[in-house]
C-alpha cells in the first residue's frame, strides 16, 4: 500500500485486463479502449454476403432463361432445388464465418501497444507495439462502420495466414493488420492517434532524461561526453 506525501495511506491500482487475456497489463500501461468487431459489418465488408448473394441471384435467374427443361417438370424443379440449396449453403457459410469472427475476435488498445485476440479455431493474442508501427489509417463505409489500417516497419512481419480476416487482402509480403467491423472507426482511430503521439512524446523524454544521465555519469568519472550532432 503506497502512501501519499501528507501519510495518508492509499490502495494500489486495481491491475487491468485486456479480455481473453490471462495476464493483467504491465505496470505504467493502462487499457484505452477495447472492442470486438460487428457482425453486421464483417459479414457485409469481409464476406461480401450481398455480392454472394446477388451472384447466385443471377445465375439462378440466367438458367432459368436459358434451360431447355421444361418449366414445372420434374427435372427443371430438381434442378431449382439444386441450386438454390447451393446458393443458401454458401450464404449460411458466409454468415456463418461472420459471427465466428465476430465473436471469437477482441482488439484493445493500451498506452504501449495494439492487442489483437482473433483466431476461430486456435486463438491468440497478437500484440503490436507503437514502436513497430509505421503508419496507421481510417476507412468509413456508408453504413457507418469502418476499419483501421496499421503498417507496420520494414523488418517487422506478422504471418498473413495468422492474421487473416483481420489484415488487408493480398498483402502477403508484408502483411497489415486491420481493426475490422468497428461501429465507432473515427473514434477508434483518434484514441490510437492519441496514445501514439503519447507514447512517442514520452520516449523521446526518456530518451533525452537516459542521455543527459549518461552525460553526468561520463563527466563525474573523467570520462569525455558524447558528441552532439
Amino acid at each position: 500500500m503506497s502512501q501519499l506525501e501528507g501519510g495518508t495511506p492509499t490502495a494500489p491500482a486495481a491491475p487491468q485486463y485486456i479480455r481473453g487475456v490471462p495476464h493483467p497489463l504491465p505496470d505504467g500501461e493502462r487499457l484505452l479502449w477495447e472492442g470486438a468487431p460487428s457482425m453486421k459489418s464483417v459479414a457485409t465488408h469481409v464476406f461480401h454476403w450481398r455480392l454472394v448473394a446477388a451472384y447466385f441471384a443471377g445465375m439462378l435467374a440466367l438458367w432459368a432463361i436459358s434451360t431447355e427443361h421444361e418449366p414445372g417438370s420434374e427435372v427443371y424443379v430438381a434442378s431449382a432445388v439444386v441450386r438454390v440449396a447451393l446458393a443458401a449453403f454458401v450464404m449460411l457459410a458466409a454468415l456463418g464465418l461472420s459471427r465466428a469472427v465476430a465473436t471469437t475476435s477482441w482488439y484493445a488498445i493500451t498506452t504501449h501497444r495494439v492487442v489483437m485476440r482473433v483466431g476461430m479455431a486456435f486463438p491468440m493474442s497478437i500484440n503490436i507495439p507503437f514502436k513497430l508501427l509505421e503508419s496507421a489509417g481510417v476507412g468509413t463505409f456508408k453504413d457507418g462502420t469502418g476499419q483501421v489500417t496499421m503498417t507496420l516497419q520494414k523488418g517487422s512481419r506478422i504471418a498473413y495466414i495468422a492474421l487473416w480476416p483481420h489484415c488487408r487482402v493480398f498483402r502477403f509480403t508484408h502483411p497489415e493488420p486491420v481493426l475490422r467491423g468497428l461501429e465507432e472507426p473515427q473514434r477508434v482511430a483518434q484514441i490510437l492517434s492519441r496514445a501514439v503521439a503519447d507514447y512517442a512524446e514520452a520516449d523521446a523524454d526518456t530518451r533525452v532524461e537516459r542521455s543527459g544521465s549518461a552525460e553526468r555519469m561520463n563527466s563525474g568519472l573523467g570520462m569525455p561526453s558524447p558528441a552532439s550532432v
